[in-house]
Formats: structure tokens, C-alpha cells, sequence
């Protein structure tokens, strides 16, 4: 080997697998003895044993003779390509334009004119080779920060279904509603699913109308399974509230499958949780229109009794008077005399004067108790109570 090819050797760091594929023996047998120090070499006498030998053998360059009997070089690089991605080198003993043009048009990557050095040809195939493990590696990191992307993207659409279904069920009113926002939210996902809300009044809602008697069943009995199950494509998650069944789990992308199974286990949890604020919020609901009712009664009532009170006060000083009228009417038949009729006439005004003072008075303070009783019950202040 001369200094050129072991500088080149040393230098490249290329190693690999070549493939020969010339119907001339001569050449074979000179190509790999000048490749065999560096390179794994293999030889094949013609294109179709190439085709064959390529599926197995899978080699990281072939040095392709153009003219070979049966299947030429061109026809051999062309069947190639179709299912391997392999580096191809033309050798020729012409060099012609139509012979080049034809073997770039036939995918070859190199070609090199016999005779030729043996420096040239460990050179063109170490840099080809360094092209494709070059192009390779690019392609890997092209592929994983597509796969990159993809999947924040794929995050961001997971990350706002979670935040759509938060933003609904933070205002759902009843266990229905609240169902409903699940099914949508794993329907968003892709998924088709079937849910069951235990509560009072138990519920299945699916996304593809009425369930099947057979999710019926597993719903109902989802208790006993296990917080997650799955087989294959078929998710069963149960909490105490709240069970789902997910039919349609992708399988050709585990990561993802991961990441959706966590994010239905975390909506079935909070869905769970939504379910104990419904109950808060309906009962708040009920003890609301319960103490509207009191409060409208207590107006009513309190607004009669005031009413009462007022008449029976009227009611008072119209029997006091009549009570002095009668007095006075006896004054004739009892025979007395003046000075009597109006010391007794005098003590009796005094007496009823006392007692109107005090029905006042009490008049008055009744009236200012009962005003603030009834602004407090008053419809128009009361009448919207809502506790949460």
C-alpha cells in the first residue's frame, strides 16, 4: 500500500462494507486486494446476484461495473435504489459524457474511468462513504427534531383539550353536563369513548349514541378492575365517581399512547372531583331556594302582623273612648254629685292618657323594628340569594 492510501486510511477513520460487482475476474480480484486492508469487501460476478446478495448483505458502498452481460450496471443501480438507499460507484472503461450522464441518471453517486489508481479509488469511495454516514446522521437529527416538534405540538393540542375541559366543567350544573364535557374532551383526543357518572342518579354517556350492552357491563363492574387496565387497543379507567371506557387507543406510537392514557386518567380524576363541587352546588342550590321560600313567608307574615298590630291599636283607642262614654253615662243614675262626676271624669282621662302615651311610645318603636325586620326581607334584597 502506498503512503497516499495509508494516510488516507489513517486519516478518514472510514471503515465499511464493500460490495464488487464485476462480470470480470481480473478485476475483482484486483479491486479487493486493494481494498481489503481498509474495507470488508464482498464480489459478485453479476447484477442479479448484487440485488440478491444487497437484501442480506446490506453493504455501505458497491463498486457497480457499467458493462456486465444480461442485467448492466444501469438496470442494477436502478433495481437497487428501489430498496436500498446503498452509495454506488460506476466503473468504465469509457469516458464518454452519454456513458456519465447515464450512470448519474441510473442514481450513481461516483463514477471512475478504468484504468484507474488505486489512490482514486480508496479516495472516491472513503468520501463517499463519508457522505452517506454524513447524510445519514443529518437525516437522524432532521428526524428527531421533526419528532421533536410533533410532539410539543401534539402536547399543546393534549395540554388545550385539558384547559378546554377545565374551563367547561368549572361552570357545569349538573352531573350530566359534566359528563358530557368528558366525553367531548377524550373525543378530542380522536378517541371514542363511553362514561359512567355514579352519583344518586347513575348515568353512561357515550360518544356514538346508546352503549353497548357489553360497555354497560364493564362500566358497571370497572370497580373490580383496577384504577388503569388496557388490552390492545381497549382503556378502562375507574375511579369512584367516574369511569371511562376508551375503545381506539393507538398502538403504532407507544409515547403517545402513554401520554394520552395519562392525560383520560387525569380527566376521569378531576371529573371525579367536578362531581363532588356539582353536589356542593346543588345542595347550595336547594338550601338557597329553601331560604328564599322562609324569607318570603317571614316578609309576608311579618308585613301582616304589622298590619294587626296597627288595627288593634285603633281598635284599643276606640274602646277606651267608648269605655269613658259609657262612664259618663252613668254619672245621671248613680247620684253622685258634680264634684264627684269630675273627680272620677279626671281620674279616668288620666288613666287613658297614661295608657294612649304608652301605645305610642311602644307604637313607635314597634314601627321602627318592624321596617328594619321587613328592609331585610324585603323581595328585592333577598331575592337572588345565592351562597356559591
Amino acid at each position: 500500500m502506498s503512503q497516499i492510501d495509508e494516510d488516507l486510511r489513517r486519516n478518514s477513520g472510514i471503515d465499511g462494507r464493500i460490495m464488487i460487482v464485476d462480470d470480470d475476474s481480473v478485476s475483482r480480484t484486483l479491486f479487493r486486494s486493494w481494498l481489503a486492508a481498509d474495507f470488508n469487501v464482498d464480489a459478485v460476478s453479476s447484477g442479479e446476484d448484487c440485488l440478491k446478495r444487497c437484501k442480506d448483505y446490506r453493504p455501505d458502498l458497491i463498486l457497480l461495473d457499467v458493462m456486465m452481460p444480461e442485467m448492466d450496471g444501469y438496470e442494477t443501480c436502478v433495481k437497487l435504489k428501489e430498496f436500498a438507499d446503498i452509495p454506488v460507484i460506476f466503473a468504465t472503461a469509457s469516458s464518454s459524457l452519454d456513458i456519465q450522464l447515464r450512470a448519474f441518471d441510473a442514481g450513481g453517486e461516483d463514477i471512475i474511468t478504468k484504468p484507474f489508481a488505486s489512490e482514486i479509488l480508496l479516495r472516491k469511495i472513503s468520501l463517499a462513504i463519508q457522505r452517506k454516514r454524513k447524510q445519514d446522521k443529518e437525516n437522524i437529527e432532521k428526524n428527531l427534531l421533526h419528532s421533536m416538534a410533533m410532539n410539543f405540538l401534539s402536547a399543546v393540542g393534549e395540554h388545550g383539550v385539558l384547559q378546554k375541559f377545565m374551563q367547561a366543567s368549572l361552570n357545569s350544573g349538573s352531573h350530566k353536563e359534566l359528563g358530557q364535557h368528558l366525553v367531548e374532551a377524550i373525543q378530542d383526543f380522536g378517541l371514542d369513548n363511553c362514561v359512567l357518572i355514579r352519583g344518586d342518579e347513575s348515568m353512561i354517556l357515550t360518544s356514538h349514541g346508546e352503549p353497548s350492552a357489553i360497555e354497560i357491563s364493564i362500566l358497571e363492574q370497572s370497580s373490580s378492575i383496577g384504577r388503569i387496565f388496557q388490552f390492545k387497543s381497549r382503556l378502562v379507567v375507574n375511579f369512584e365517581r367516574v369511569s371511562a371506557i376508551v375503545t381506539n387507543m393507538p398502538l403504532d406510537d407507544l409515547e403517545k399512547a402513554g401520554r394520552i392514557r395519562d392525560n383520560i386518567a387525569m380527566l376521569v380524576e378531576m371529573t371525579g372531583t367536578m362531581c363532588e363541587n356539582v353536589d356542593i352546588r346543588q345542595a347550595s342550590k336547594i338550601r338557597a331556594e329553601q331560604m328564599q321560600v322562609a324569607l318570603s313567608t317571614s316578609y309576608q307574615e311579618t308585613t301582616l302582623l304589622n298590619e294587626m298590630r296597627h288595627q288593634a291599636q285603633a281598635d284599643l283607642r276606640m274602646l277606651l273612648q267608648k269605655l269613658v262614654d259609657d262612664v259618663s253615662e252613668t254619672y245621671g243614675w248613680l247620684g253622685i254629685t258634680q264634684q264627684q262626676e269630675d273627680s272620677i271624669s279626671k281620674t279616668m282621662y288620666n288613666s287613658v292618657e297614661k295608657i294612649l302615651n304608652v301605645l305610642e311610645a311602644t307604637g313607635i318603636r314597634y314601627d321602627q323594628g318592624f321596617e328594619k325586620i321587613q328592609s331585610s326581607l324585603r323581595p328585592e334584597f333577598g331575592g337572588d340569594i345565592q351562597l356559591f
